[in-house]
């Protein structure tokens, strides 16, 4: 194998490469400003100055860096001579600790446009090392010249000076484009490197569990500002250029590690609190219009929430930067000091964003605040961990606001957010456990990023602290931040504080460590003695066509078990509950609990919606089902159940009857009995909708049974007198559970193709003054929370080219990144083929004037609801898909998951066949393995859902309605 001597002057070219010998961060910015100049050329490939290996040597073949270091700082610069550079030349210097001795010296680095060789110093002394890469791991590997002996154990110092890219991706340190609102075009640099993109930026020790003080140096031009994690502590202009140098940072993981450079015609909102100074950086215009009031609002609430639950204030940095990054990848991104988002999560129009936009901007907030303690303070030791973070940033992400907007109901929202939605993520055996083991390469990592991580989890953490009570859960969570302060985290430690009858480690591995959930098959029987209640369990499967041969038939959850009992056998009246609970851990397979002289005639399990389970009901006393009992007790005593409780039977009952385990009469009795009795609790129809919206993807295609399905939803909507003009009101005492309610409503109506709401819909959409697209400041009569229903259903259904064209340009143009988000969804919902192609091709090619490249797969997404929209993305995405591969790569999440954006509504075998050939002929599907498993699944499952539920639910339909 080729080894590269540094003492020696060593040029590997490709294309057009110039290579620099390997040196310190200049002092003269003259010199970084000539070397820079020297090195910027566009067409520059991403090469080193070592041959690139194919096969791997020793630890370069294990993708995880061995344990025997520890690294103590990164000392980063950063030259950016020029505006219109697309690259950046940069200078690390590593500082860290062998404790071992290792022939090989290996770290991570990608995708450089150069690399040089690096100098490695030993106690001062320069030791001569050779240097190679292997791509595979992102590796760089280092090895002693002079005898090829072991590294020993001790404190070193690597420089190495390096030039990366900034227009490849969005991800790594990048440019990002937008539109300042005059017609110019700006740019900006920003940086995302979670979880595996720092490499991108420099090289480094890329793992969590390495964590390291970081002091960071930018060189840019005079008319920019940089920001980083910490404050800048010195600025020093020479020859034109700016070097701001930042105050060194906490002890942190490489993924958190930020910077930008922004155009100083950047709007800055600053707290007027001073510890920390909260400000957010974003487009002059919203600052000036008062559109990010309410997240700087947010975020100092949420400090202050935080801080005092708890009870530490260190993990606080001395200042909080607030980034709005016009293209970026995730909706935000909690880098300690400098948390970057989506402009729509730090803006907020109160005239024309909807309440479910302000929920959405107050929870990444919240989310990525609680990511201070949860994830930066305290960080997982590898990422199959990953979980503790997401998931108890999205749990905590509801609590700031029940003293701040009480009237909100958050924690109650997280049944319909979070726990729903995931339950049938997690019913299929493409699913996977909360902890997954041997995740190591950067796809693996990646495909962690998913719902089962973020909602299952925090459903688990929720279910947690249901059970040992809101005191116990966070008085662990101190112990845990405690115990474990700047360092990483030992979940144990969380998990044994909460149990005293039961071990916390063995009861959350029970829930973390396998994948699905368990059905609680809950039995009752009376006899002269009194009441028996058999509870028996098993592993749930949404589909019976599903294959669950590799899972384990006889796992056993350990299911804290609540019940609620009433009624009496032996009278008519059923609907008085008793005296007695049942409260118990059931470990084993199956148990009957005896409640002597008692003749209970029904029992609701899971109280409040506890437990992360579904349950079905049997008893041998009458011909009445459970479920009827039910719908007479909701009626009779409409307060009995809670609002949890009401949600968690619809839930179950649309579960079970999409399996077959009972007929579609039962959940469609118990939404009609809460219709009837006017439940008006938005979490209820929010329900509803979720499991209706489930199967409109595909009963819309069903001819057969999609008109008595819209009529059926359309009939529940405009109940009691409510009318389209009712909910389209606008009325300023409206409370936000209405808000929310009516909103959904007007949509559900539009997207039930009720003619009614279809013509309003275009009759508002034409109300508006063509000015308004211009300048949002214009007024019109349509209430923020029915605009998104309108732009869809008028684009979906009426054919005229101006108005569609018309709101492409507004996509491009808007300033309030909510109105954004409608234009986006209401252009791919229109049915002319040849405006959703030139979207998807438009966007394929990206550019400041087309899709974001942070919208593309949504957009693919929004345009596969339609029948039209999701052949037209199908056809693309077949014809395309190395090409996405190209920009996007096998490591990006959001290409994994547009497959089964796409395929969702498939329902026949020709789809199925198309879908395998496709997989056959790229058979690497990076971050998409899981993903692929899902979406041919979900096919098989329509398939058999159309041969053998279809006609039930059509059944039930025409008996509800008689």
């Amino acid at each position: 194998m080729p080894w590269i001597r540094v003492s020696v002057l060593y040029c590997y070219i490709s294309l057009m490469t110039v290579c620099l010998l390997a040196q310190t961060v200049p002092d003269n910015i003259t010199e970084a400003i000539t070397l820079a100049a020297e090195s910027d050329t566009s067409t520059i490939t991403a090469t080193t100055k070592s041959v690139v290996q194919s096969t791997c040597i020793e630890d370069e073949c294990n993708p995880r860096l061995l344990s025997h270091l520890e690294v103590h700082n990164y000392e980063l610069e950063y030259i950016y001579a020029d505006i219109n550079h697309t690259i950046v030349q940069g200078y690390v210097t590593i500082n860290f600790t062998l404790k071992q001795p290792i022939k090989q010296l290996i770290y991570h680095a990608k995708f450089m446009v150069q690399l040089d060789a690096p100098a490695l110093f030993e106690d001062g002394v320069n030791r001569l090392v050779a240097m190679r890469t292997y791509p595979t791991n992102d590796y760089i590997s280092l090895r002693r010249m002079s005898d090829n002996s072991s590294f020993a154990p001790n404190r070193y110092i690597l420089k190495q000076k390096f030039v990366v890219s900034l227009i490849y991706g969005n991800t790594g340190f990048y440019q990002s484009l937008y539109n300042d609102g005059n017609g110019t075009i700006r740019k900006l640099l920003a940086s995302k490197f979670q979880p595996t993109d720092a490499r991108k930026a420099f090289p480094c020790f890329d793992e969590p569990q390495l964590k390291a003080t970081f002091k960071i140096s930018i060189v840019h031009p005079l008319d920019t500002i940089a920001i980083a994690n910490f404050p800048s502590i010195e600025e020093t202009i020479e020859n034109g250029l700016r070097r701001t140098k930042f105050a060194e940072t906490f002890r942190m993981s490489t993924y958190l590690a930020a910077w930008a450079v922004l155009p100083d015609t950047y709007g800055q909102h600053v707290s007027e609190q001073e510890e920390p100074k909260i400000t957010i950086w974003t487009r002059r215009e919203p600052i000036e219009n008062g559109h990010t009031a309410l997240a700087l609002e947010i975020a100092v609430h949420s400090v202050a929430f935080f801080t005092d639950y708890f009870n530490t204030s260190e993990p606080v940095t001395p200042k909080i930067d607030l980034l709005a990054v016009p293209d970026f990848a995730s909706g935000a991104m909690e880098n300690w000091g400098l948390v970057s988002f989506r402009e729509d999560r730090l803006m907020f129009n109160g005239r024309i964003a909807s309440v479910i936009q302000k929920q959405q901007l107050a929870e990444t907030m919240a989310h990525e605040i609680a990511h201070f303690w949860f994830g930066n303070y305290v960080t997982c030791q590898w990422w199959d961990n990953l979980w503790l973070n997401e998931a108890m940033a999205t749990w905590l992400s509801y609590k700031p606001f029940s003293v701040k907007y009480p009237d909100w109901n958050m924690e109650l929202q997280a049944l319909t957010e979070e726990v729903m939605p995931v339950m049938w993520d997690d019913a299929k055996p493409s699913s996977h456990p909360i902890i997954v083991a041997n995740v190591t390469t950067a796809a693996d990592i990646t495909s962690l990023f998913d719902s089962i991580t973020y909602s299952k989890g925090a459903s688990i953490l929720r279910m947690l602290e249901r059970i040992v009570g809101s005191n116990t859960f966070r008085d662990g969570l101190r112990d845990y931040l405690k115990v474990n302060a700047f360092d990483i985290g030992d979940p144990s430690i969380f998990y044994n504080k909460l149990f005293t009858n039961v071990s916390g480690e063995k009861f959350m591995k029970n829930w973390l460590e396998e994948m699905n959930y368990p059905i609680l098959n809950v039995h009752l029987k009376v006899n002269h003695n009194g009441t028996y209640v058999t509870f028996n369990q098993s592993r749930f499967i949404i589909s019976n066509v599903l294959d669950s041969s590799n899972l384990t038939s006889d796992y056993r959850w350990m299911i804290s078990i609540q019940c609620i009992l009433g009624g009496n056998s032996s009278t008519v009246d059923i609907t008085n509950l008793g005296d007695d609970t049942i409260d118990f851990i059931l470990e084993t397979e199956e148990e009957t609990q005896y409640l002597p002289g008692k003749f209970y005639t029904w029992i609701k399990c899971n109280r409040n919606f506890q437990g992360f389970y579904v349950t079905k009901y049997t008893s041998d006393l009458s011909t009445a089902s459970m479920w009827q009992h039910f719908s007479s007790i909701l009626e009779a005593q409409p307060t009995l159940f809670s609002d949890e409780d009401k949600v968690n039977l619809l839930q179950d009952a649309f579960l079970l009857a999409y399996k077959g385990l009972i007929d579609y009469i039962e959940p469609l009795r118990i939404l009609t009995t809460l219709v009837n009795i006017n439940s008006n609790q938005f979490v209820i129809w929010r329900t509803f909708q979720w499991h209706w919206d489930l199967l409109t993807d595909l009963i819309e295609h069903l001819p057969n049974t999609w008109t008595k399905f819209k009529d059926f939803a359309i009939q529940q909507i405009l109940s009691s007198g409510i009318t389209i003009d009712n909910i389209l009101q606008i009325n300023s005492t409206d409370d936000h559970n209405s808000k929310l309610l009516r909103g959904l409503q007007f949509s559900f109506l539009c997207r039930m193709d009720h003619k009614e709401a279809i013509e309003k819909a275009s009759a508002l959409f034409r109300s508006i003054p063509v000015e308004y697209f211009n300048d949002s400041n214009v007024d019109i009569n349509i209430g923020a929370d029915f605009l998104s229903a309108v732009y869809i259903s008028h684009l979906k259904h009426d054919d005229n080219e101006t108005d569609w064209k018309m709101m492409y340009n507004y996509y491009k143009t808007a300033v309030s990144p909510q109105e954004q988000t409608r234009a986006l969804v209401a252009i791919s919902s229109t049915n002319n083929t040849d405006r959703l192609n030139q979207l998807l091709y438009e966007g394929l090619n990206t550019g400041p004037n087309t899709i974001k490249r942070q919208d593309f797969f949504a957009m693919i997404a929004y345009m596969s609801r339609t029948l039209v929209g999701r052949e037209t993305a199908w056809t693309f995405y077949k014809n395309n898909f190395q090409k996405l591969v190209s920009i996007y790569t096998l490591e990006s999440r959001r290409l994994g998951i547009a497959i089964h954006s796409i395929a969702r509504s498939f329902e026949n075998e020709s789809y199925l066949e198309e879908m395998n050939q496709l997989f056959e002929l790229y058979p690497n599907a990076g971050a998409g393995v899981s993903t692929r498993k899902q979406a041919i699944n979900q096919v098989n499952m329509n398939i058999e859902w159309i041969k053998t539920r279809e006609q039930n639910l059509l059944n039930a339909l025409e008996t509800i309605s008689s």
